[in-house]
């Protein structure tokens, strides 16, 4: 009987991010190949009504179950992601720009800026969090208990390495930064047992990258180094300091469990 209850538990944990991981990458279809804007968000809507009624079938409290907990402060949390989110990237054009790693070609005006970005910022709320609940919540709340957390981190990190299915061909520096990332992202998640800062973090972090690369043009000039050795660098620094600040504001929401020389996730 056991036996059987594990079996039932892998095998509705498995399809249920099958039914995420499918509606996350059919939003991501939409908009890269069929430029629909219609689409992206009719999927992206879908992703979070079937997130909604999976953890339900899972007997769980629906997206509070993924990490998205609607009770205080969780505003506190989505603004200090947010605003970590704009430094990650911030700081990484900052310094490519310093070490000559990238240069400005074009600034448009004010004008030019407000509605792309605006519509990116909104579609990106959307992509960003629907993530962070397929490679992050869902991951993290069904292996919590059973794994350490090194183990989490590595897997949720894995995870969202894999789910780049378009950027798997850039080679071994993109792999690493982005699998870097997905430890940056999902650290907060184990610390706070929350996805607001998370979700934040990720959401600024787009939008800043949009602005510095997309909106404000820019190319790659003969530096020092690439500019994502210069990000995977930001990125392990920020590591620390995501910890600091979530101590430091209180968002931690319970001490690490030792156990020998691991850490189990509770």
């Amino acid at each position: 009987m056991y036996i059987w209850c594990v079996k039932k538990h892998t095998l509705t944990a498995v399809a249920g991010f099958a039914i995420l991981f499918l509606l996350y990458h059919a939003a991501e279809y939409m908009i890269l190949f069929k430029n629909s804007a219609i689409g992206f968000l009719a999927f992206q809507t879908l992703f979070f009504v079937a997130a909604y009624f999976i953890a339900k079938w899972q007997r769980k409290p629906g997206l509070a179950a993924w990490g998205l907990d609607g009770s205080k402060p969780f505003l506190k949390h989505l603004l200090s992601g947010l605003l970590m989110g704009g430094l990650l990237y911030g700081t990484t054009f900052c310094i490519s720009l310093f070490l000559g790693v990238e240069k400005v070609t074009t600034v448009p005006g004010f004008a030019e800026i407000l509605a792309p970005l605006g519509l990116f910022i909104f579609g990106s709320f959307f992509s960003s969090f629907s993530e962070d609940v397929l490679t992050r919540g869902y991951v993290y709340h069904h292996l919590k208990g059973k794994v350490t957390a090194t183990w989490v981190v590595f897997i949720s990190a894995t995870i969202y390495l894999f789910n780049h299915i378009y950027r798997l061909d850039d080679g071994f520096v993109t792999w690493l930064y982005l699998f870097l990332l997905g430890v940056l992202f999902v650290i907060p998640l184990l610390l706070t047992q929350r996805l607001w800062f998370t979700g934040g973090l990720h959401w600024a972090g787009n939008g800043t990258f949009y602005f510095t690369h997309e909106i404000i043009k820019t190319e790659e000039s003969n530096g020092p180094v690439s500019a994502n050795t210069v990000f995977i660098i930001v990125i392990l620094l920020f590591i620390p300091l995501n910890y600091y600040l979530l101590k430091r504001t209180g968002l931690v929401k319970q001490p690490e469990k030792p156990i020998g020389n691991a850490v189990v996730v509770n």
